[in-house]
């Protein structure tokens, strides 16, 4: 019954008992590669299958840009649109993007990163039509990202 009985309260959100060190590490005496899990690719899709949301870096002549995007994974390539000038730019110039794309439950959190070429499709993306956008702004374009590496990480954050 999910840690309830007429008679009891729920069950406490788990927190650590020590509060982390200023630097970030966690307060625990685990080593760090115990609460840290590297994911395998077929991890990292799983869990980019599941999320829709992500941010999206590249350079620019003068500068790096992050920008949240909106995207679904289709098989193994990710899709997003976007009126951004930038991105568009950056894809037309042929620059390497990255998409970044994390989410914790509470118990646990994981992050994906994934880095490759993304192209414009030569036709409206049928992947594209599922998308659903954080703001009702037009989208001009349709984005593919086409990873060559993908890497992720699981973090336990109840780690002992």
């Amino acid at each position: 019954m999910n840690g309830v009985t007429p008679d009891s309260t729920p069950d406490p959100v788990p927190t650590r008992d020590e509060p982390a060190n200023p630097l970030g590490a966690p307060a625990t005496d685990a080593p760090v590669d115990e609460l840290i899990v590297r994911l395998d690719p077929d991890q990292c899709w799983e869990r980019l299958h599941r999320s829709r949301t992500a941010r999206v870096a590249f350079r620019t002549e003068d500068s790096l840009e992050i920008i949240p995007v909106n995207y679904v994974a289709e098989e193994r390539r990710l899709v997003f649109a976007t009126s951004s000038t930038v991105v568009l730019e950056a894809v037309h110039a042929g620059r390497e993007i990255v998409m970044e794309v994390d989410e914790h439950d509470g118990w646990t959190a994981w992050s994906v990163v994934a880095k490759g070429s993304a192209h414009l499709p030569d036709t409206r993306h049928v992947t594209a039509q599922r998308l659903r956008s954080m703001l009702p702004t037009p989208k001009r374009a349709t984005v593919v990202l086409e990873p060559s590496s993908i890497t992720g990480r699981l973090f336990d954050q109840m780690a002992p």
